[in-house]
């Protein structure tokens, strides 16, 4: 930054503003925006199984939930934002994916939706616990325990099982709360940018904390059917994708493989691994969010509410 431009962001900040490096994040001019500015009445003529012009099926729906939770776990003082401990936070995500799917079935999106649970070694308590929860699914289910040991290794095998299948995938962790209607609308938005632009997308839930704090950067705004959807280029390895992406990009899936390894986990970020894929293909975001990171609060999308949703997702 020169010195002019350091003596205005000086006289900015008194004002609320500052000036940031773009590093050349520039935004292209939008293709078929008539097209676009129709995306409800182009969905409701257009709906097929196949998208046009490709191998990539549509008639199929992965939902890959993640878990783990062991007892050496559970005595750690509770990380999460609602303070309590590791089971209750991942029982009450866990039913509101489960909901998700209950909605999104009985609205007839996503096709034939199947639930895979990938699971990290759980003890057999809450192995138990899982599996009441799954039966209040109205889809198909199974929970899988992983090969191997290790949060790299359980994220590795749910992209290796998408690597080998033809449909739309949701890979989502168990501590992340999701609204009713997020596998539903996550669908829907797939298929219409996909009809319209002809082009595979990747989806993250929620806006990534770093676009609020430490990258900056334009984005566009599309106006969906319930809430606005944002360009993006940060996200976590939480991902609704196609599994045509996973195969064609396989080279940023195979290294999540690190994630938790002390030595090479910076290998296995998403800097180095799934955040390239939005130098190909578009990234959005949903605003509002239709999840919330339960984490830590600097996880949390910005202005969400998660207590409500915290709330109808206690034990029936």
């Amino acid at each position: 930054m020169n010195d002019v431009l350091r003596l205005l962001a000086k006289l900015l900040k008194r004002y609320g503003y500052d000036i940031k490096r773009h590093y050349e994040y520039n935004l292209l001019p939008i293709a078929n925006l008539s097209k676009i500015n129709q995306l409800s009445p182009l969905y409701a003529t257009g709906q097929q199984n196949t998208a046009p012009g490709t191998d990539s099926s549509f008639d199929k729906l992965f939902i890959c939930l993640r878990t783990c939770l062991r007892n050496h776990n559970e005595k750690r003082k509770p990380p999460n934002v609602a303070g309590v401990d590791r089971y209750e936070l991942v029982s009450r995500c866990m039913r509101s994916v489960i909901r998700s799917i209950n909605y999104a079935v009985e609205k007839k999106t996503g096709g034939t939706i199947n639930l895979v649970v990938f699971d990290d070694h759980s003890d057999e308590r809450f192995i138990k616990s899982f599996e009441d929860i799954c039966r209040n699914s109205k889809c198909r289910w199974e929970i899988r325990t992983t090969h191997e040991y290790g949060q790299g290794q359980s994220l590795l095998e749910q992209f290796e099982f998408a690597r080998g299948s033809n449909g739309l995938f949701y890979f989502c962790e168990d501590d992340y709360l999701h609204e009713v209607s997020a596998v539903a609308e996550m669908v829907i938005f797939y298929e219409q940018i996909f009809r319209t632009c002809r082009t595979h997308l990747v989806i993250h839930p929620q806006e990534h904390e770093f676009l609020y704090s430490r990258t900056i950067y334009p984005s566009y705004l599309l106006l969906g059917e319930n809430r606005h959807w944002r360009t993006i280029s940060h996200a976590t390895h939480v991902l609704f994708t196609h599994s045509k992406i996973i195969s064609d990009h396989w080279q940023y899936f195979e290294n999540t493989r690190f994630v938790g390894d002390k030595k090479k986990r910076r290998l296995g970020s998403e800097a180095k691994t799934t955040d390239l894929l939005f130098n190909h293909i578009p990234g959005f975001a949903p605003i509002p969010s239709l999840a919330a990171h339960m984490q830590t609060e600097s996880c949390l999308p910005p202005f969400f509410n998660w207590r409500p949703l915290w709330d109808r997702n206690g034990p029936d």
